[in-house]
């Protein structure tokens, strides 16, 4: 039996699964999507500065090596979703219909079934500043149906069946539980001009979800995304039964049957990877896996992209002046973040003194510090001798200032510092003692 007959048997005429299908881009086609890129029109570095900032903040996006990867995962998740959800089988989207026209009380609308593995889950993890949201809200974005309703059909059963493929919330550490659920259903009457989240009960938190469920089988959701899940709580530390919790959500995940993506940031592994935590809700919430998104390398080609675009096309730089001298002093400073690559160029942009081959790394140095709330952030200031400046002005190669073995050692950074001088501290007492 051949790969597309078997599918076809296991979505036997779905046409959620169908309308996902006609949606399919290939890698060539998502990468060439995703880029935005006003920076490589012509004349562009030669605009003003105000407008170059506006094209950093707004128009630029150079995507990621992982790119086409996280979009076939996302794809995978709603289409596992959908496998065990099939509207010609299931009339319980009619109800939507006679609720909006006042026919049908909510209270009156039975629970929906339950779903033997409808949904799976994942996580995206990675620090803040990698561009993790802008990601995902462009690789969604070409997930997205112009009509949110199937017409009728003998697969629907000759329902107008509603749908709408995904939808996004956020998470912020002060938030509870109906706030959660009611960002939910506004999501939903975003994407249909409908208005469910007004009649959303006041009763227990459990009338609540039930209701919600309702309302997402109804209209045929294909996952949620949920952001910045780093501010859920712990159960395990939170008594408040109002406050949003990590079990919370693994509840509303069983209960829903409806894939469910996390974003969130390194933090989160305390939150579901703690000693206390059970087994069961890491397993749940990550059961299609994790997805790590790593700090660029150096040498990565989308960090030489980024680095190129900003110090040329943005700063106008002159082409010789991006030497891998001053390419690894901008990866010192930024840590192949792209926020930070970001947030130094746009200082150098509206610094009134002039960039000019000699004063650059200094200008870079201060955008660094400028660009840092917390002083624990800001690197030690690199040193680079006068011979170094020397060998610039001659344009002959330059080691890299970063790995080389220099005649003097790169500074530790304070806390390193700190922790050094308390340790041969604590050695002279012992010597003194003895």
């Amino acid at each position: 039996m051949s790969n597309n007959v078997l599918l076809e048997k296991w979505v036997d005429g779905n046409p959620f699964i169908v309308a996902l299908e006609k949606l399919k881009l290939t890698e060539l086609e998502l990468m060439s999507k995703l880029a935005e890129r006003d920076d490589l029109q012509d004349g562009f570095c030669g605009a003003p500065a105000f407008i170059r900032r506006i094209g950093l903040s707004k128009k630029f996006f150079v995507p990621p090596e992982y790119s086409f990867e996280l979009y076939e995962r996302i794809y995978h998740l709603m289409v596992v979703g959908y496998l065990n959800r099939h509207p010609k089988s299931d009339d319980y989207d009619k109800y939507l219909h006679d609720i909006n026209a006042g026919k049908q009380s909510i209270k009156n609308v039975p629970k929906p079934p339950s779903f033997l593995d409808a949904g799976t889950a994942m996580l995206m993890l990675g620090r803040s500043g990698h561009g993790k949201t802008k990601e995902v809200d462009k690789i969604l974005s070409f997930l997205e149906l112009k009509n949110h309703f199937h017409p009728p059909s003998e697969e629907t059963g000759w329902r107008r069946v509603p749908q709408v493929l995904w939808i996004k919330v956020f998470i912020k550490s002060t938030s509870s539980k109906r706030p959660f659920l009611l960002s939910i259903l506004n999501a939903i009457d975003e994407k249909l001009g409908s208005n469910l989240a007004s009649r959303l009960p006041s009763a227990t938190v459990g009338d609540e979800i039930i209701y919600v469920i309702k309302m997402c089988r109804m209209v045929g959701l294909g996952m949620i995304v949920v952001d910045d899940v780093q501010f859920v709580l712990n159960a395990s530390k939170t008594k408040d039964a109002k406050k949003l919790t990590n079990e919370f959500l693994e509840d509303l995940y069983n209960d829903l049957g409806i894939p469910m993506f996390f974003i969130g940031t390194p933090e989160v592994t305390d939150l579901f990877a703690e000693k206390n935590q059970p087994e069961q809700t890491e397993r749940r919430l990550i059961s299609d896996g994790l997805f790590r998104v790593k700090d660029y390398a150096s040498d990565s080609v989308t960090w030489k992209e980024l680095v190129k675009a900003t110090m040329l096309n943005f700063l106008g730089l002159k082409r010789d002046w991006l030497t891998d001298e001053l390419e690894s002093i901008l990866f010192y400073y930024c840590d192949g973040n792209v926020s930070k690559l970001k947030r130094l160029t746009e200082f150098l942009l509206v610094q009134k003194e002039k960039l000019t081959k000699a004063n650059l790394p200094e200008s870079i140095y201060r955008a660094h510090c400028e660009t840092h709330i917390r002083s624990e952030s800001i690197k030690p200031k690199l040193k680079i001798r006068s011979s170094d400046v020397q060998h610039q002005q001659n344009e002959k190669p330059v080691e890299d200032i970063v790995t080389k073995k220099a005649a003097e050692p790169l500074p530790l950074d304070p806390k390193s510092q700190a922790r050094h001088e308390r340790v041969k501290a604590l050695l002279e007492q012992d010597m003194e003692v003895e």
